[in-house]
């Protein structure tokens, strides 16, 4: 909180505000957009489970672990365990477990991509500064190494976590994934491209943002990709912080303002991301309480 309100005084609160009363009713475009990505990621979700699983449960379910993941500084931890442990029961444990780590997997890849197109696009967009050349290419190069590391589990399929890990539920989740991987290599085609129209969807999110802030020119679309990117890895390193208060705004304002596109434009855009994660926190807090409620009677 303290890093949120210093940056916002730092790029001047008045320009903030004056930038968010001129989204206006455009903030119901990133609620549409967000709830599409959230949608895409349920998908592939349900697509993970070998076993009946609908993708409106899959939908809720996502929902709730979402919003424990966001509010709380469990991160990952709380938001995928809620996740499984909604979901088993609809399906066996082990699947529950197994295809939250399946579609993680998925979707660790699709941001690894999304990370050396963002750093390419950057590089190539713009003359960065030897110390942004620098970590620029580091980042590039952190993702191709997760690529092929992701690449060599599923196809030489190495018991790692079984073998620290006796107990039953883990082995047969384990299996379940490397199975999966190569029984349903059609579904593994299909869940990529869910994962990979999920930073579709937060791209074209934050170029609609530019585009009411400071018009559509020729370099927004390149200008949102490395926005996206940088949400992406604000997101991946500081999941522990609720909502991402603070560090996004810095992390947004910092990269906007290397774009010539503004630290005010780059926090107002990370305040606005906020809001909507306060609602989809909200709704989810809410389905929660109401499925308690309905267990409890």
């Amino acid at each position: 909180m303290l890093l949120f309100i210093y940056t916002v005084q730092a790029a001047g609160p008045a320009e903030i505000l004056r930038q968010l009363r001129q989204i206006g009713l455009g903030f119901v475009a990133v609620l549409a957009l967000s709830a599409l990505r959230m949608a895409v990621r349920a998908k592939a979700w349900s697509l993970c489970v070998e076993e009946g699983f609908s993708f409106l449960q899959a939908f809720r379910a996502f929902i709730m672990g979402d919003a424990v993941g966001n509010i709380t500084p469990l991160g990952p931890l709380a938001s995928e365990g809620t996740k499984a442990l909604l979901s088993r029961r609809i399906i066996p444990t082990s699947s529950a477990f197994s295809s939250v780590l399946l579609e993680n997997i998925f979707y660790g890849i699709s941001v690894a991509i999304m990370v050396m197109v963002g750093t390419l696009a950057f590089l190539l967009g713009y003359r960065p500064t030897d110390a942004a050349l620098t970590v620029s290419l580091a980042l590039g190069g952190v993702a191709i190494a997760s690529v092929l590391a992701v690449w060599w589990l599923l196809s030489r399929q190495p018991r790692l976590l079984g073998r620290y890990l006796t107990h039953p539920a883990v082995r047969d989740a384990e299996d379940r994934v490397f199975r999966f991987a190569t029984a349903h290599r059609r579904r593994v085609g299909q869940i990529l491209l869910l994962e990979f129209a999920f930073h579709v969807a937060a791209v074209l999110e934050i170029a609609c943002l530019l585009t009411m802030l400071v018009g559509f020119g020729p370099h927004t679309l390149l200008s949102a990709l490395i926005l996206g990117t940088a949400e992406r890895l604000i997101t991946i390193v500081f999941k522990f912080v609720p909502l991402r208060l603070g560090v996004d705004h810095i992390g947004a304002g910092s990269v906007a303002s290397l774009l010539g596109i503004g630290q005010a434009t780059g926090i107002t855009i990370a305040t606005t991301r906020t809001a909507r994660n306060l609602f989809w926190a909200t709704l989810g807090v809410t389905l929660l309480l109401r499925r308690s409620a309905d267990n409890k009677g």
